[in-house]
């Protein structure tokens, strides 16, 4: 998932090539977006495991404005962590 390209190039298509592309810095969004594409490639693997790896929070922090928060960014991570958790996941 590229978290970055829509949100600084926003004329790009939502998807290239099977690759999601966030369009929003909102952690509700966000957060939608990781877990839709958790649980599709959890589909597509049978029940394989899936690693999750997450880069430059720092970036999407300073990027989301007052819309995010470390605080908000925090509780994102720790819902995320709870989805991985019943799907098992590693984070």
């Amino acid at each position: 998932m590229d978290g970055l390209t829509g949100l600084f190039l926003p004329k790009l298509s939502s998807s290239r090539g099977g690759e999601e592309t966030l369009s929003s810095p909102e952690l509700t969004a966000v957060s939608g977006e990781v877990q839709r594409t958790i649980q599709s490639l959890k589909d597509a693997e049978g029940g394989g495991n899936i690693v999750l790896v997450i880069d430059q929070l720092d970036l999407l922090l300073a990027a989301g404005g007052d819309q995010v928060g470390a605080v908000n960014l925090g509780e994102m991570l720790i819902g995320l962590r709870e989805v991985c958790s019943f799907l098992l996941c590693k984070l």
